[in-house]
């Protein structure tokens, strides 16, 4: 066992990637950290010990509880013969032992111990030994009211359940299959309305309750089942923030044209992948046994030192789980079970049997509303889209044609014989009169007002009609004032605001309006933005923690070998820690001693030497070197 000088040699020996990765991990104190002896010590202090073993498992925790019992550094497999006849690890694979070591290093509370063994010693390779201060760390988590050392290795796991049986298993699917179809729907709405207008992100996270209610209208939803259809469409990529906004990504539009069991998949995926490691593996444990209560107080056994934090975070999980239909009432569904074992392929595979059959045909009536008889295929419905308004969605869908929305897709770069064809080729009833009037109306009455630019002082565009009523209309109404449309005795309104504003302003007040360019040829304007997320450019606090520290050692050249020797020394005095000190005699040879150091000065060093039970005096010109004693 070490304590700060073996961790300043660790910290120094590795390369940089290693260490900042290290250090990323780690939450200390980086005030005062001039050298690696203060850097270790930033490491071991007793705030920073305690942030980095909250969060880890039992395992991990017993490993380093099993490596400080005593008996010397361990490999990975005597570490599993140690953990494997505890209550609490029995079981532990030698690979599962070697990858909970490999993490614990990564976190800098152990080490390799073989750059200390004796190199005349037959002691196996790839030992590990844990830093005393860990272990005393742990010896005092008693008194903070979590589990002893003891009881880290001797509580054994909560039973396992049953699994569920089949006969509640079909009623699980069932509801699952539901859920998991009312899911996509959901993220289809939210995506079709974050393209219609996006969501403004609060600066502490979450969305503006004006927000969250026109989600939830538009998606048909209770309020607080908003922000968990912004997290499945997150994960899976199809929405993402883009100053300040929440918008559907380049992404979304395939994936809004894709099969019901294909975007099912893909949210699924996402799930899965966002799962960290330990809980995934220990979902796959229960794959076939209910989540519920039994699943909390295993993760309450499972990370002993930070249960409400593992509670929240597989309790965020699961509740997404629910509403995919990976889970119904806390009980894993046949696809769920695939999907935690196989993964998502598998899943879909028995997810989508259970799906309603898409459909390609629709019923005109002649109230121009349009029924599905069932779920449509995604490219039908997405041209739909375009010419009507949803007015109901469920496994059936029910759309409305108005002038507005007819003339939504004329500016869109729809043209009416296009729209007559669509509706007529998807028609289970043909094409009734009332539609073909209301096509033919809206088509005449499309790009009555028309906007172009317009380069003269304080104007930016200007809005034109061979309709003078109509053009006083626009000018009266107060829904257009911020444009503030100035008439200019021409047959035209003039504005600051550039073409595109207008448009879409009088796009939204549900004027017949067409854009033109500088030569008065209609232009299509596209309203839709995608976010293009900026990865934030933070400052990595610990590469220039390292930089700093390797430009000081640079920095003093030949002295950097005196200085570290010195700092060693130093730290052995200050710890009383035995030392193996490497002395060159006159002779040319180098010889051990075990010292437990008193003190530096005047260019010697001070110690007891414990072999020979005598007081030393050593030169420091004469030391090579100074490592941990065994």
């Amino acid at each position: 066992m070490t304590t700060t000088l073996a961790l300043a040699a660790r910290l120094r020996e590795l390369d940089d990637a290693e260490l900042v990765s290290a250090l990323h991990r780690r939450t200390y104190r980086r005030t005062g950290v001039s050298d690696f002896f203060d850097l270790a010590d930033a490491l071991l202090d007793a705030d920073s010990l305690q942030r980095a073993l909250t969060p880890l498992d039992r395992t991990r925790l017993a490993a380093l509880v099993a490596l400080g019992s005593g008996g010397g550094p361990l490999t990975a497999e005597e570490l599993a013969d140690r953990l494997t006849r505890e209550p609490a690890t029995a079981g532990t694979t030698v690979d599962s032992a070697a990858a909970a070591l490999a993490d614990l290093d990564g976190l800098l509370l152990v080490h390799p111990a073989d750059a200390d063994a004796d190199p005349a010693s037959d002691a196996p390779v790839g030992r590990v030994v844990v830093y005393v201060a860990v272990t005393e760390h742990l010896a005092s988590w008693p008194a903070s009211g979590l589990p002893s050392p003891a009881e880290l290795l001797s509580t054994p796991p909560p039973p396992a359940l049953a699994p569920v049986p089949d006969t509640e298993s079909r009623f699980t699917d069932r509801l699952a299959s539901e859920r998991a179809f009312e899911a996509v729907t959901a993220v289809s709405e939210l995506l079709a309305e974050l393209a219609r207008e996006g969501a403004r992100r609060l600066q502490k996270g979450g969305l503006a309750l004006p927000a969250v209610k026109r989600l939830a209208e538009a998606l048909s939803v209770e309020a607080d089942v908003v922000p968990v259809v912004l997290s499945a469409a997150e994960r899976a990529g199809l929405v993402a923030v883009d100053d300040g906004m929440w918008l559907p990504t380049e992404a979304a539009a395939d994936w809004s044209h894709s099969p019901t069991r294909d975007r099912w998949r893909a949210l699924a995926a996402a799930w899965l992948d966002a799962l960290p490691a330990d809980l995934r593996t220990l979902l796959a444990l229960r794959s076939r046994a209910a989540w519920g209560d039994s699943l909390r107080e295993h993760v309450a056994w499972l990370y002993p030192a930070a249960v409400e934090e593992a509670q929240r975070r597989v309790d965020a999980h699961t509740r997404l789980a629910e509403w995919l239909g990976v889970t119904a009432h806390q009980a894993p569904s046949s696809a769920g079970t695939a999907l935690v074992e196989s993964g998502p392929e598998a899943a879909t595979e028995v997810m989508a049997a259970a799906f309603p059959a898409e459909v390609d045909r629709v019923y005109l009536q002649h109230d121009l509303t349009i029924v599905s008889p069932g779920p449509l295929a995604p490219e039908i419905e997405g041209r739909l889209r375009g010419i009507a308004d949803l007015e109901s969605r469920a496994l059936a869908a029910t759309f409305r044609l108005s002038a507005a929305s007819v003339d939504r897709a004329l500016t869109a770069g729809e043209t009416a014989d296009g729209i007559r064809e669509f509706l007529s080729t998807i028609s289970l009833t043909g094409l009734p009169q009332p539609i073909e009037y209301l096509i033919a109306d809206a088509a005449e009455r499309h790009g009555r007002v028309r906007v172009h630019e317009a380069e003269r002082e304080n104007v930016r565009s200007a809005v034109r009609s061979t309709d003078a009523t109509l053009l006083r209309s626009i000018q009266i109404d107060q829904a257009l004032s911020s444009l503030r449309l100035i008439p200019t005795g021409d047959g035209e309104l003039v504005s600051r605001y550039p073409r595109d504003v207008v448009f879409w302003a009088l796009s939204d007040a549900r004027y017949p309006v067409v854009a033109e360019d500088a030569d008065g040829r209609e232009v299509t304007l596209r309203r839709q933005r995608f976010a293009h997320p900026r990865a934030a450019e933070e400052a990595d606090r610990d590469a220039e923690l390292v930089a700093r520290l390797r430009q000081t050692e640079d920095d003093a050249g030949e002295d950097t070998g005196e200085r570290w020797l010195a700092r060693q020394l130093d730290a052995a005095v200050k710890a009383r820690q035995t030392v193996i000190v490497e002395v060159a005699m006159p002779s040319g040879d180098v010889v051990d001693y075990l010292l437990e150091p008193t003190g530096v000065g005047g260019g010697r060093l001070r110690g007891r030497d414990r072999a020979a039970d005598i007081e030393r005096t050593l030169p420091l010109s004469s030391i090579r070197g100074v490592r941990p004693a065994p």
